[in-house]
């Protein structure tokens, strides 16, 4: 272990690259599961409130992030998960998050409105079906934004993928 300039000893878990895997697989696992029961209670609410989760955890991730309390002050503590610490762009995720306010609130006003209710619905669906990928180890939301990263854009796309995994393949452990 390093020191820093005071000798004060320093934890590789200083780094903000390190990334708790089980917090942000706990918040695709509950997105996956408040949009499925949205589709099952037939609620376009549901699908508003998520969309609303997700605009918190653009926000301000993991403080404002409802997903994030759950799993930092229930499934932690309790030992239903532990944590799983990785080197990770937190960039990509929240990107991802932020495809998800455009997908969810869209969908949530398509089914709100009544007229095109079957595509907000589809919309849903695909929510379902890439939040589930998400949750098994590749992130769409995430593949996107590092083929932005390589077009060259910088500022908030200036982050390449950590290990040089394939484009929204989770990190490996270290």
């Amino acid at each position: 272990m390093k020191a820093n300039t005071d000798n004060s000893p320093v934890s590789p878990f200083d780094n903000d690259k390190w990334l708790d895997a089980n917090n942000i697989r706990t918040g695709q696992f509950l997105t996956v599961a408040m949009v499925t029961i949205a589709f099952v209670l037939n609620r376009w609410e549901l699908v508003a409130f998520q969309c609303g989760i997700f605009i918190l955890g653009v926000i301000s991730f993991q403080v404002l992030d409802l997903y994030s309390w759950i799993y930092k002050g229930i499934l932690k503590p309790i030992g239903i998960l532990k944590v799983d610490m990785r080197m990770d762009n937190i960039e990509a995720y929240r990107f991802s998050n932020m495809i998800g306010i455009v997908v969810s609130g869209t969908a949530a006003y398509l089914i709100y409105s009544g007229e095109y209710s079957i595509i907000g619905w589809g919309l849903v669906w695909l929510m379902i079906v890439l939040g589930t990928l998400a949750f098994f180890g590749w992130c769409a939301g995430c593949f996107i934004y590092y083929m932005i990263q390589k077009t060259g854009v910088r500022g908030f796309f200036r982050h390449e993928p950590i290990a040089r995994v394939f484009p929204g393949v989770r990190a490996p452990r270290p």
